[in-house]
């Protein structure tokens, strides 16, 4: 089926920043060469933020958030899992982040993290951090991990409206009164959309 994209200036897409922190936890790798990645007491909330102009601030209970969250296998979000070693000294490894489990209980939170070896910074902190940890610790102290945006997400055109449209790609947006990444847009925009193609 045909796709088409929609840009940043068409969606008009608040962006977000979620970030997340514990009192310690373990990087454990399996025989996939992935990683179980397991936060010991972690705060039971994510808190959320958005870029400019917009200044949006807030909490997610951890539950809400992880439910309301995109991390499936398809295009999972990711993240920058920034660990303290000491006064002066800190390890940023960044990884795809899926499967996340929350054990409100013991204060536990998991995810399967995949290391993304290439990445690279660009930044003007670069003089600090220019790229991810080539040595992943096992356990760890204090630790924050900073999450990235929803992912894009693809909508359906229905025949009625256009026969042969196929796909929109529209981005997925985080909405903060239930706390979910869904379509940034309603049901009439997709239909003008699809019409237009």
């Amino acid at each position: 089926m045909d796709e088409m994209e929609l840009n940043e200036t068409e969606m008009n897409r608040t962006t977000f920043i979620f970030i997340q922190e514990g009192t310690g936890g373990t990087f454990v790798k399996d025989e996939s060469g992935n990683y179980t990645l397991t936060i010991t007491g972690v705060v039971p909330y994510t808190i959320y933020f958005s870029d400019r102009p917009e200044r949006v601030v807030g909490f997610a209970p951890m539950d809400k958030f992880l439910d309301g969250f995109c991390f499936g296998a398809i295009d999972p979000p990711n993240a920058a899992v920034m660990l303290r070693e000491g006064e002066n000294e800190s390890d940023v490894v960044v990884a795809e982040l899926t499967s996340p489990q929350f054990d409100e209980t013991n204060s536990t939170l998991t995810y399967t993290a995949k290391v993304l070896d290439d990445y690279t910074f660009n930044s003007d902190w670069s003089h600090i951090i220019s790229k991810a940890d080539d040595a992943i610790p096992e356990a760890f102290g204090n630790v924050s991990i900073v999450i990235d945006d929803c992912p894009d997400s693809f909508v359906g055109c229905d025949k009625s409206w256009d026969e042969g449209c196929g796909r929109i790609k529209t981005g997925c947006c985080w909405h903060t009164w239930d706390f979910t990444c869904e379509a940034c847009h309603n049901d009439e925009y997709y239909v003008n959309k699809c019409i237009e193609k």
